[in-house]
């Protein structure tokens, strides 16, 4: 961790990308802080560059300029094998699509985060996490078998079991009804202060402001004031 106790950092951040009439500016002068323990919403409308963020602050995308900080290290000037690294000690990951393998139980496809890190596979870890989102009794069951909540909650599990210091998640409740959203933000929340992690949300979902420490909205490539 730094000096400012942040666990992300990003300074004058920038990011372009080159379309057939010109350059698209989606980032400029994104600057963002975030502490051990904190949930960080951001929304904006579509396009308005939130998965982008998301990216840049994951190390799967390069910054054109400015800081990103990940436990202290600078990391969008790093080689690929150092922003590799970044990933793997702090970071965990969920999608908008579930992403689960659909031959492999709930207990398996969260055991992945483990693999995908290189970390010795801890059973024990896993079904620990399993239990703090209520899918003990699911462990066993296929994807096919499992409702759409149970089905992120297994993805938020894969990113949980490996440690990560920070959690990126893009979209998570996108494709599920209202009650399994709330169950959702309701583990999101207990996992953040039960683990000590924090998390970036990207989101058009207002259901999740009540679990969130702030709500962080894009406006023509940074955050609006």
């Amino acid at each position: 961790m730094n000096g400012n106790g942040f666990i992300l950092r990003l300074e004058m951040v920038a990011k372009s990308f080159r379309e057939p009439t010109g350059l698209l500016r989606v980032l400029d002068g994104m600057a963002l802080g975030v502490c051990p323990g904190e949930i960080v919403l951001v929304q904006g409308p579509s396009g308005s560059g939130k998965t982008t963020l998301l990216q840049v602050a994951g190390c799967l995308l390069r910054a054109d300029a400015g800081r990103v900080e990940i436990g202290g290290k600078e990391v969008n000037s790093a080689c690929d094998a150092e922003r590799t690294e970044a990933r793997q000690q702090h970071l965990g990951f969920v999608f908008q699509h579930f992403h689960l393998i659909e031959a492999l139980t709930a207990r398996e496809n969260a055991m992945l985060g483990m693999r995908l890190k290189r970390q010795p596979l801890d059973a024990k870890r896993v079904d620990e996490v399993l239990a703090l989102l209520g899918l003990a009794k699911k462990a066993a069951k296929l994807p096919r078998d499992l409702s759409g909540g149970e089905k992120q909650r297994v993805a938020f599990a894969r990113a949980l079991v490996g440690r990560p210091s920070l959690l990126l998640a893009d979209e998570p409740t996108s494709q599920l009804d209202s009650h399994a959203a709330e169950a959702v933000a309701r583990q999101i929340r207990f996992c953040v202060r039960e683990y000590g992690c924090a998390a970036v949300i990207a989101t058009h979902d207002a259901r999740l402001h009540s679990v969130a420490d702030r709500v962080c909205t894009l406006k023509e490539g940074r955050f609006d004031e």
